[in-house]
């Protein structure tokens, strides 16, 4: 009995110390789980930026890569680093997460990675420092953040593309007028009615964009897709022939069985019904008057460029500029020169001098017996066409296209550099 003061001190103490070992481990769970929930909260904030960051990082991959493609090279960092702005990183200032600046860097070829030295990619690297909120109070103010995309050139799905941004029936097919393409079709214009359809028309292709709307009445169409975004010229980075002086202008006109040679011809040549032309591979250079072919004649060539261009008039005049005008019944076979050729401009078969402002269009009436190979490029005049790859492929990049009847598109490019298309589009690969 004598000891059991003690024993309750002793009981008593022990309590106390038990009740401050559970108050120290209460404080520290607390202080743990105050620091999971911070630090949940801050990463959940980290991966939103960085889910924004990437966005930005495709988007400027692809705007670098699209400059890429049409060769372009000296505005790949600029068109790269404007889309990072447009998607909230911009170069050197503070971001839509963040008040750190940004850093946008570009390369082609890329730096690192699976696609290092690859000339036809382009990398975007975008890092920024991140403030942090309930971290601060474990010592991290900040945390970098980084996105890292690959965009890269490949070949062109599309091969038929009007460039007028505004006009109706940018794309026209009527009357029965067929388009059968083995590659895409794209219309730039933002009118109601920008592809038009009607009288027993047909368009049919992989893909149909349209940047405005369609009017199908009494035709039909693969399912269009609409509002797609505007685009430019995707042949705009093809250089233009020198083309020489005239003195004089006269038109050739051609009556029998001849061979032509490539070279600078003043006035046009003008082939005439029953008339037998073969142009040996090069670049012919027709100042004035374009080049016509009447019904009944028959054209050949092969690896030829016919380089179009004159006096930015309407006038008759023979030095005025004139485009194509090929009749139906004619037989015409002729095809672009492909890669590593000695003469002409590798894939182009009609080539449309670009600072043509006038309106005078182009006819190419092939019938059951005529080809073109190559492009078919008018890029600010009208173009009405009907026509065959053969066995190769069909380009047609003009202002407006109007298909007058039946017409098949090809897409084998396998003469061309790479077997691939002149045409280029950027895909994002990392």
């Amino acid at each position: 009995m004598g000891n059991s003061p003690h024993k309750a001190i002793l009981r008593r103490r022990l309590l106390e110390k038990s009740r401050g070992q559970v108050f120290t481990l209460i404080a520290i769970g607390l202080f743990v789980l105050i620091g999971f929930g911070a630090l949940a909260v801050d990463v959940g904030t980290l991966w939103i930026a960085k889910h924004r960051m990437q966005s930005a990082a495709d988007a400027a991959a692809l705007a670098g890569t699209d400059e890429l493609s049409i060769q372009m090279t000296s505005l790949i960092t600029s068109a790269a680093q404007s889309a990072s702005a447009q998607n909230g990183f911009p170069n050197g200032s503070g971001s839509s997460t963040s008040s750190y600046p940004v850093s946008v860097a570009v390369y082609n070829p890329p730096q690192d990675g699976p696609f290092s030295g690859n000339a036809n990619a382009v990398q975007v690297k975008i890092t920024e420092d991140q403030g942090t909120g309930f971290m601060g109070v474990l010592g991290w103010s900040k945390v970098p953040v980084s996105a890292n995309a690959v965009g890269i050139t490949v070949s062109g799905g599309s091969c038929v593309y009007a460039l007028d941004p505004s006009a109706p029936g940018t794309v026209t097919l009527s009357g029965g007028g067929t388009l059968n393409s083995s590659c895409g079709v794209y219309d730039n214009s933002n009118s109601g009615s920008a592809l038009t359809v009607s009288g027993g028309g047909t368009i049919t292709a992989p893909f149909v964009g349209v940047v405005g709307g369609t009017n199908l009445n009494g035709g039909g169409s693969s399912p269009p897709v609409s509002g797609i975004a505007a685009f430019g010229d995707p042949l705009a980075w093809v250089q233009a022939p020198s083309t020489g002086s005239c003195s004089s202008y006269n038109q050739k006109s051609i009556n029998i069985t001849t061979t032509l040679n490539p070279g600078l011809y003043c006035g046009g040549i003008k082939i005439n019904s029953g008339a037998n032309v073969t142009f040996n591979p090069g670049t012919y250079i027709i100042d004035g008057g374009g080049l016509t072919v009447l019904s009944s004649a028959v054209v050949n060539g092969s690896g030829v460029t016919f380089y179009l261009t004159g006096q930015n008039n309407k006038n008759s005049n023979p030095s005025s500029y004139a485009g194509i005008n090929i009749a139906g019944s004619a037989t015409v076979n002729l095809s672009a020169p492909c890669a590593g050729a000695s003469g002409g401009i590798e894939g182009m078969l009609f080539f449309q001098d670009r600072s043509i402002t006038t309106d005078m269009g182009s006819v190419i009436n092939g019938g059951s017996n005529s080809t073109f190979a190559g492009a078919v490029y008018f890029p600010t005049t009208p173009l009405s066409y009907s026509g065959s790859s053969g066995s190769q492929y069909t380009l047609l990049v003009a202002d407006t296209i109007t298909i007058n009847g039946a017409s098949s598109i090809g897409n084998n490019y396998s003469c061309l550099s790479g077997g691939s298309s002149l045409i280029k589009n950027a895909s994002l690969v990392q």
